[in-house]
């Protein structure tokens, strides 16, 4: 006689199965973990296409970056000045959106992955929002120190701009030696010079706005020191107002020194992760390859074009003209991704991004330069540029809708992106 055939797993009746076994499996089936990396043939690895793939990278985002320099550096180029007022804006709406949805969902992705230790996994998975929170308490730190080395706020009112007529300049030269710091009521009967309009309001304040891009160019501080940036006698020139007495510069809380804190907090939390976009791309083959490529470039290209934007606004004020330093910025932040594509090409049997410790450096990373932006697009840029109450006297009207459209477009735009890289 032939021994009668087993049944297939499939047709087992599990019902009749010890209860005690089947919790056992399940228990055993919820505790294990899936293995980290990157399961099956990546696909056939083309060298000459990712090596394309760096040097485009690097031509299109040094290109981005520089090219609100150039725009700054040399006014004579036909790039209207509207463009660079819009272009700033455009940008923080960028940073902002790289950091809510590009930076943030991939650390916590990164950090929660089921492959992970139970720490990550289970136990804290909201450790990449507290990664995000301790870096920016260290920004504010870092910020209140050079604030207290003299990087901070000045906060002068608009009524410091009224120039001083020679009796008012000699009363209150007089009224400071004498250390008490009290204004002398001679210093009240000192007229007003009457500025060039007729009437009595500060020079640096605003009219209403009449819409047209004249007013919007007189407006813009960068148009008014582009147009005189090649010319140093124009800018000698007016320094004076019609009656030759000396203008006074309006007061600002744009410090130099604190916007170059500005434009290194902004280069470090963008350029932290370009090192590892820069390996993801390189290690990418076939199709994902190509879209990540593709996404990558929007994504350095809007970025590039946020941080030029910021740099520029620092010519004249911290570098001359001739000064090499913005282009070197600009080559940073054009060259960082590059460095991690040739990293990736040349650890690309080595490197995994989803391996433990891939992931991990990923989330870590993306997790502190998400807290970098975010302090800086919400707090050094969008607070200040539309909150403070210098902005309510020099944005409003359509000035300050065009900004507020700008920041909304560039945050579209990089949502956009967000969905492939």
């Amino acid at each position: 006689m032939f021994p009668e055939p087993s049944l297939p797993a499939r047709d087992l009746d599990i019902s009749r199965l010890p209860v005690e076994l089947l919790h056992a499996e399940l228990t055993r089936r919820q505790d294990a973990k899936p293995s980290c990396g990157t399961s099956g043939d990546r696909g056939t690895y083309n060298l000459g296409l990712h090596v394309f793939a760096l040097f485009l990278i690097l031509g299109l985002s040094t290109l981005a970056c520089a090219f609100p320099i150039i725009a700054r550096r040399f006014p004579d180029l036909p790039i209207p000045h509207r463009f660079l007022f819009l272009s700033r804006h455009f940008g923080t709406g960028v940073l902002i959106a790289t950091a809510f949805i590009h930076l943030l969902p991939t650390a916590f992705i990164s950090m929660t992955d089921p492959c992970l230790p139970d720490f990550w996994s289970r136990h804290y998975r909201p450790m990449p929002g507290f990664i995000a929170m301790l870096a920016v308490f260290v920004v504010v730190s870092i910020e209140m120190f050079f604030a207290s080395k003299g990087a901070g706020h000045s906060h002068g009112s608009d009524w410091d701009g009224v120039p001083e007529s020679p009796r008012h300049r000699h009363s209150r030269t007089g009224e400071s030696s004498q250390g008490n710091g009290h204004i002398s009521l001679n210093q009240l009967d000192t007229p007003i010079t009457p500025y060039s309009d007729g009437t009595q309001n500060p020079r640096n304040s605003t009219s209403s706005d009449s819409g047209s891009e004249d007013d919007l160019d007189a407006l813009d501080p960068i148009a008014d020191e582009s147009a005189t940036l090649n010319h140093p006698h124009k800018r000698k020139l007016s320094e004076y107002d019609d009656s030759g007495l000396h203008r006074h510069a309006a007061p600002s809380s744009e410090n130099p020194q604190r916007l170059f804190l500005q434009c290194l907090l902004l280069e470090a939390g963008i350029l932290f992760h370009s090192i590892f976009i820069g390996m993801a791309v390189s290690v990418a083959t076939g199709t994902q390859f190509v879209v990540l490529l593709i996404a990558i470039c929007f994504h350095q290209t809007f970025e590039g074009f946020a941080l030029g934007a910021r740099i520029a606004a620092l010519i004249p004020k911290l570098f001359d003209a001739s000064s090499p330093k913005p282009w070197l910025m600009a080559l940073a932040y054009g060259a960082t991704t590059p460095i991690g594509q040739a990293i990736g090409i040349w650890m690309r049997e080595l490197y995994d991004p989803a391996s433990k410790v891939g992931l991990l450096m990923v989330g870590i990373t993306n997790a502190i330069s998400s807290g970098l932006l975010l302090f800086a697009g919400l707090v050094q840029l969008i607070a200040e540029d539309f909150l403070s109450e210098k902005s309510y006297v020099t944005l409003k009207g359509r000035r300050r809708i065009e900004a507020c459209l700008a920041v909304g477009l560039g945050a579209l735009l990089m949502a956009i992106v967000g969905a492939f890289a």
